[in-house]
């Protein structure tokens, strides 16, 4: 068996369970992605051909949702999430391999409705025994839609290896969740990080072992709203840790005002409103913006606590910032997780300022290869307040 020599490793695990079924062999280093709140996890590996054998070990482990994959660097879980695409074969320097594809733990999530767990099929979907309805904190109401989703009395199959955290304290926030609107949890779980104060939710894959065997569970992390982080924030300084910063072009709405369209039409619409006279007062001209993201929310004071974080996140100008980082350096990868804030010492930068700039990672992923060879990756950050 020819592989290249790294310090990534994978393994293949039962979705349901987390029972670590194989190790799997790689031509190359993995690409991936973990971020907050479910945005575009995913992960991609390579996979040797090289004869039958090859061929008949992965035919059986590489199958859609039954199976998912833990990518780890020296011993920490970076992503691990189900198989989502059928195995693509392809050539890699002139040797056969399988590409498989797959998306985080979220995933798991998006593919099953949500309704209350007792629920009997034979009911209908449109019975009150579908509704969910729940009266508590954002942080507690986010941990009931996992239980719910996970722990269904009647139907079979929905198991899966999440450790849900103990509940904060309770609050009067509403959410009732209509069977017949046949929306995921993930979709549910998505919208509730969305709102105003809405809690940061991260998915943490890790490696335990019971007796000799392996598994690959997720521990929920949610905010109240933020993730707790112990200590000082992770430093990273440009020149060292940071390899460079990139800084892209920002083309998110600037937003005056926040429209968020929920349930009905025509007269009988919906809405959310928000408003901020702060960039007006500078000088600059009113800015509607129409989210639409959100038109089977039947709640207006729901829809309003979306416009205001329309207003929170887009009336203010600014940059975007894309810093690499070299994954054996310190601070060490997995001391600090999405959801936590990071410092950013720029000295030198053609455009950014010299200065320490803190804002919350919201994620990263593997951004190739330093120039030692060293594996990379690509932090996303919260996006800076400009300063000119």
């Amino acid at each position: 068996m020819v592989t290249v020599p790294m310090e990534y490793t994978a393994v293949v695990y039962q979705t349901t369970t987390g029972r670590v079924l194989y190790d799997v062999d790689m031509v190359n280093d993995p690409t991936w992605t973990a971020s907050l709140n479910g945005a575009s996890e995913a992960w991609q590996l390579a996979t040797p051909l090289e004869d039958n054998t090859d061929r008949v070990r992965v035919r059986e482990w590489a199958e859609r949702q039954f199976s998912s994959v833990a990518v780890i660097w020296n011993g920490t879980v970076c992503q691990a999430g189900p198989i989502t695409e059928n195995p693509e074969f392809s050539m890699i320097d002139d040797m056969p391999v399988a590409i498989i594809t797959g998306k985080g733990f979220w995933e798991n999530l998006n593919g099953r409705v949500l309704h209350n767990r007792t629920w009997n099929p034979t009911t209908g979907i449109a019975s009150s025994t579908a509704d969910l309805t729940i009266v508590d904190s954002l942080p507690n109401i986010a941990r009931e839609i996992v239980y719910q989703a996970t722990n269904m009395t009647v139907r079979t199959g929905s198991a899966l290896p999440v450790d849900l955290p103990t509940p904060v304290a309770s609050d009067t926030n509403t959410r009732t969740y209509h069977g017949y609107e046949t929306a995921s949890a993930g979709q549910r779980l998505q919208e509730l990080t969305q709102v105003e104060y809405g809690p940061d939710i991260f998915f943490q894959p890790y490696l335990v072992t019971a007796g000799s065997t392996r598994y690959v569970r997720h521990k929920m992390l949610i905010g109240n709203p933020y993730l707790i982080q112990g200590g000082a924030p992770p430093l990273f300084d440009l020149g060292s840790s940071m390899v460079d910063l990139a800084v892209a072009g920002d083309s998110s709405p600037l937003v005056t005002t926040s429209f968020v369209k929920g349930t009905g039409n025509e007269a009988g619409q919906l809405y959310g409103y928000a408003t901020s006279a702060d960039l007006i007062g500078k000088g600059w001209p009113l800015l509607d913006f129409v989210d639409s993201s959100h038109t089977s929310a039947s709640d207006t004071a729901t829809l309003n606590s979306w416009a205001r974080a329309n207003i929170a996140q887009f009336s203010r100008k600014m940059e975007q910032w894309k810093p690499r980082i070299l994954l054996d350096s310190d601070p060490r990868f997995g001391t600090y997780i999405p959801g936590h804030f990071g410092s950013y010492v720029v000295n030198d930068h053609p455009w950014v300022p010299d200065g320490m700039y803190t804002s919350r990672i919201l994620g990263y992923s593997s951004a190739g290869v330093g120039s030692e060879g060293v594996p990379l990756i690509e932090h996303q950050i919260e996006a800076i307040p400009v300063t000119n």
